[in-house]
């Protein structure tokens, strides 16, 4: 079991609409699974003083069954903060979510970085983080500015520490899927989030100094 972020631009240019990616769930094993609890987060960053700020980001999931556009939360109190939902996930089945991100016009320009997560209970009700153990980073730059070719954000490396509180219970159905019944109700709500400051600020710290390095020649 694997999840991972597609599409993500490189460069994001405040205050210029909505931008499309995906969360992508490919479990190559021989098991199905009942129940895997799937979560995006993103935040962004002041390089200087490892400030974390959601306030000007908006990231929303399609819902494969209503083709509607749903929010997910960024708020660092809410301890939802991320969770998108719930499926079932088959032997060697894959997917993809559609997702779009957008930076409001008046965001300063910084460092924007974003991570995809999918968890589960294992036979003996552990909980199981099978998510991607990268991050990917983004530049958001100011409003007006012409970003040139971006290209897709790479998976930057850095495995990260994740809440343990649970955060939702709201089932999804990805586009050609179908839903096993009566499994998933009783499994425990999975560990998602506590908190967007949680899932993303205990990584900052690791993505400044790796950025550093990197522009100063040392070894990360």
């Amino acid at each position: 079991m694997h999840t991972s972020l597609s599409g993500l631009p490189s460069k994001v240019v405040a205050g210029s609409g909505f931008h499309s990616f995906k969360l992508n769930v490919n479990n190559t094993g021989d098991r199905a699974y009942q129940r895997v609890d799937l979560g995006v987060f993103t935040a962004q960053m002041n390089e200087n003083d490892y400030f974390i700020d959601t306030s000007h980001l908006t990231v929303q999931y399609q819902d494969p069954s209503s083709g509607k556009w749903v929010g997910i939360s960024l708020d660092e109190n809410d301890d939802g903060a991320g969770y998108l939902g719930y499926t079932d996930v088959k032997a060697h089945e894959s997917f993809s979510i559609d997702l779009r991100l957008a930076v409001d016009k008046t965001a300063p320009a910084g460092l924007g970085y974003a991570i995809s997560i999918g968890m589960y209970a294992d036979d003996k009700g552990n909980c199981v983080f099978s998510g991607d153990d990268s991050y990917y980073e983004f530049d958001i730059l100011k409003a007006g500015t012409t970003p040139g070719n971006s290209g897709d954000a790479k998976p930057q490396g850095g495995k990260k520490p994740l809440p343990k509180q649970p955060a939702g219970n709201t089932k999804i159905e990805p586009q050609g899927h179908l839903a096993q019944t009566g499994s998933s109700s009783a499994l425990p709500v999975i560990a998602l989030a506590g908190g967007a400051a949680v899932a993303l600020g205990a990584g900052a710290v690791f993505v400044v100094r790796r950025r550093k390095a990197t522009g100063s020649g040392t070894a990360a």
